[in-house]
């Protein structure tokens, strides 16, 4: 009885891999062409952001300083519709001493219409000086923009 078990089992597990394989069937062009997919992903949502402060030293004798204080980038949105993707690419690239181009993978991460504004709080000369006003930068958009990474 011992030897039939082993005997099944024995056989099941020969088996597996012809039944894994019984549902594949090749494609013939007309049948591939209703075939869709994609690749890489999207990213969409609503950021906020907010940087202490930013300073400009001036390093001459009389020395000095600019700061931004109170920097905020309320509610930056990159839409749904048109967000930020992420994909791999293949670029050619010539080494910077010259030679053959060479076939390179990167990341590429595809910038949308990013739409928001940039509000800097103070504009101060020296660190504990007064307000000399405040910044508004309206309309921020990268639309188009891509940024490529890969190693080296």
């Amino acid at each position: 009885m011992k030897k039939i078990k082993q005997l099944v089992l024995a056989s099941a597990v020969l088996a597996t891999p012809f039944l894994a394989h019984a549902d594949m069937k090749s494609l013939d062009d007309a049948a591939l062409s209703g075939v869709t997919g994609q690749d890489g992903i999207s990213i969409a949502g609503t950021f906020n952001a907010q940087i202490g402060k930013i300073t400009y030293e001036d390093t001459d004798a009389s020395g000095g300083s600019l700061v931004l204080d109170g920097i905020h980038l309320p509610s930056v949105t990159i839409a749904d519709n048109a967000p930020l993707t992420v994909d791999v690419v293949t670029t050619s690239i010539t080494p910077s001493g010259g030679g053959t181009a060479v076939a390179t993978q990167q990341l590429q991460l595809g910038l949308p219409s990013i739409t928001g504004n940039v509000k800097v709080d103070a504009v101060r000369v020296g660190e504990t000086g007064a307000s000399i006003g405040s910044l508004t930068v309206s309309n921020l958009n990268l639309a188009g923009s891509q940024v490529r990474i890969w190693g080296h």
